[in-house]
């Protein structure tokens, strides 16, 4: 039995269960919730993606696992959680004030802020410290390939699994439910919307959280699943400073200015296992592009309102 036994596993099991009773204590959390995250993203979706890529075949993504490169990683992750801390609020700060006034510059100035942080800076010190080329990192046509191929699949049963879920229970999608968007919107904005969060969250995050960092613990670890978790409670936690000092907490229902063990332990609890989806499906598929559209999907319907306002469409 000992070889089955995962440590890592193990830990975020206890730190999961720890921070769940430590938000039983908060008056403004709801269980219920936090249960529906579990049960869907953390069980059902991932065991649909397993399902739907069982005659996958995973592109070639090469790690070298050096000490000298998971010390690296570590103070890439440490960098990024302190810009998360303040850093936007700082470059718009010391932006032109009408970028900051126009919505629609607005998009480009975080469309940009995102991909320099989470792509192009973490991918040049990867390209030119350790030597990998692009595809080494996740970015190669066969992926694209494969998406029309052995991963179409994984696409059309997980794709629409999101979809089903953001549309039926998502509140954010309320607006399209009631028919508030004509005809017009929904067939112009949607894809236009589906476009734009392909590069802003799917490109980004995923690169970062999955083909970067999941894939170095992963290796360093022996073990996809200590990739997946080890993975889940970095993008959790990354989103930390944001419910503390930037009032994020109010959409996630932490309240205003909720404590820093609050705002740690609903990282954990949510946000954490929100990733777990998306850490199974780059193990079984190293397929960044596979991750990119899937991420976009689960994202577009929560951003449709906000895309159509912002645009005028």
């Amino acid at each position: 039995m000992k070889k089955y036994f995962n440590p890592v596993f193990a830990v975020g099991l206890l730190l999961y269960t720890g921070s769940f009773a430590v938000l039983l204590q908060s008056k403004t959390f709801e269980p219920a919730g936090a249960l529906i995250v579990l049960v869907l993203f953390g069980i059902i979706f991932p065991a649909l993606a397993w399902g739907a890529t069982i005659h996958a075949v995973p592109l070639s993504v090469p790690v070298h696992s050096s000490r000298r490169e998971i010390g690296v990683l570590t103070a890439s992750i440490i960098a990024l959680s302190i810009y998360l801390i303040n850093g936007p609020q700082w470059i718009d700060n010391h932006l032109p004030q009408v970028w900051i006034d126009s919505a629609q510059i607005k998009f480009f100035v975080t469309l940009a802020e995102k991909l320099i942080v989470f792509v192009l800076v973490p991918l040049g010190i990867f390209r030119f410290a350790f030597g990998y080329r692009l595809r080494d990192l996740g970015i190669q046509f066969q992926g694209l390939r494969a998406v029309v191929g052995n991963h179409l699949p994984l696409i059309f049963v997980v794709g629409a699994a999101l979809l089903a879920f953001q549309y039926f229970l998502g509140g954010a999608a309320a607006p399209i439910r009631r028919g508030k968007f004509t005809a017009h919107q929904l067939l112009l904005g949607l894809p236009l919307c589906f476009a734009w969060l392909t590069l802003e969250v799917g490109l980004a995050e995923e690169f970062f959280f999955r083909a970067l960092v999941q894939s170095r613990f992963a290796a360093w670890f022996k073990s996809e699943i200590s990739g997946v978790i080890l993975m889940s409670l970095v993008f959790g936690l990354a989103h930390a400073p944001g419910f503390i000092l930037r009032q994020a907490g109010t959409v996630e229902g932490l309240g205003a200015n909720p404590t820093v063990l609050n705002a740690i332990a609903y990282s954990i609890v949510v946000l954490a296992v929100s990733g777990v989806l998306f850490g199974v499906i780059w193990a079984r598929t190293k397929n960044l592009f596979a991750l990119v559209l899937l991420h976009s999907a689960g994202d577009l319907l929560p951003n449709f309102a906000d895309f159509v306002k912002v645009w005028q469409i």
